[in-house]
């Protein structure tokens, strides 16, 4: 039995709101996908400080 889950994130946006961000990024659930990974794959000062202790790893698909 895996305890590996997917995780689902909702926001609410007006439509004015939702129409800006979709213009400045035509595909916004792969454009939140690759910040999310983007920010979870760069080490934090705690994380660069602490050498005994291993970063955690996401996985986000």
């Amino acid at each position: 039995m895996t305890t590996e889950r997917d995780r689902v994130i909702s926001i609410t946006l007006s439509e004015a709101e939702w129409r800006a961000f979709v213009t400045r990024h035509p595909q916004p659930v792969d454009w939140l996908r690759e910040r999310i990974r983007s920010e979870v794959q760069e080490p934090t000062s705690e994380t660069a400080a602490d050498d005994d202790q291993a970063a955690p790893i996401y996985n986000l698909q």
